[in-house]
């Protein structure tokens, strides 16, 4: 009888490279997703997009530009930690739910019926309701060794 045998532990330890890797680039991609959806007037709340692990940043800043450009800029989870993209500006939830006043302050201001007229449709909700095809696409950017 032929025996063979297999170095599980090799395996196992190469796959959890790659899923932290892939958990890095989804992230990357949703924020990517994000800050790129997101209404530029002063670039505020662009810059104000933070990744975090463990717990959220609550922190606010008066950057204007993205501040992660790569997965590999992203803070490394350890293990299964919980990734965090937050925003805290005041008015971040109007920018993606709505609530500005309807008709606009000023004329041709850049809100249409209460929404941005730029983000229409918000930024997290839209990258969230498409996370599987940005998903599917963050693996493939992964390379296996």
């Amino acid at each position: 009888m032929a025996e063979w045998s297999l170095d599980l532990s090799k395996y196992a330890e190469k796959q959890k490279v790659e899923i932290k890797e892939v958990r890095r680039a989804f992230a990357f991609a949703l924020y990517s997703s994000i800050v790129e959806k997101t209404p530029v007037d002063t670039g505020r709340a662009r810059g104000n997009w933070n990744i975090s692990v463990g717990s959220p940043d609550e922190s606010t800043s008066n950057s204007t530009g993205a501040k992660f450009s790569s997965p590999k800029s992203l803070p490394e989870p350890n293990g299964d930690e919980s990734i965090f993209i937050t925003n805290n500006l005041p008015y971040i939830t109007k920018l993606e739910y709505g609530g500005y006043p309807d008709p606009p302050k000023k004329d041709g201001g850049k809100t249409a019926g209460g929404f941005s007229k730029q983000a229409p449709n918000g930024m997290v909700g839209v990258t969230v309701a498409n996370s599987a095809n940005i998903f599917d696409a963050a693996a493939r950017t992964v390379t296996k060794g």
